[in-house]
This record gives structure tokens, sequence and C-alpha cells, in this order.
């Protein structure tokens, strides 16, 4: 797993998995999160926005969801619900 927070833009990137042949592109889930795709169709990483806000982890599948809790556990700064 792979994470990269970016303070200026409040915004974390999480890549879970390898991308199968690349990225294929982004899934807007809301105004807040972006899933991305890699050639396969699968969600490899997901993109959440204004995250001192909180971050919402509603409609991801349960596996993703959590490997997200596990990876944000110590950001203890952070409501994940």
């Amino acid at each position: 797993m792979q994470v990269r927070y970016d303070s200026e833009a409040d915004a974390i990137f999480l890549r879970l998995r390898p991308a199968h042949g690349g990225e294929a592109g982004g899934r807007r889930l809301d105004d807040t999160r972006i899933a991305h795709l890699d050639h396969s169709g699968r969600v490899f990483a997901y993109e959440f926005l204004f995250v001192s806000r909180g971050v919402s982890l509603e409609g991801i599948g349960s596996d993703d969801v959590a490997l997200i809790r596990e990876t944000l556990r110590p950001v203890s700064r952070l409501a994940v619900a």
C-alpha cells in the first residue's frame, strides 16, 4: 500500500494494490472521492479530497474499506466514517 498526503490540496491518495496494465482513469464517487481504475476495470486506488473534514467510506466495498481503515488508523486526527 502507498499513501500520499498533500497538505496544500488537503487530499490523500491511497494505492491499495498494483494497477494491472496501468491506470485506465478515475471514476468520481462524489465531490470528495475518486476511485482509480486499472485496465481490467478493478479499483486499485482511491483519492480523498478535503480530508481535514473527514473521510467517508460509504459505498466502497468491504475489502477495500478494511484496507483503507488499516492504512489510515495511524492518522489519529482524521475522522473516518
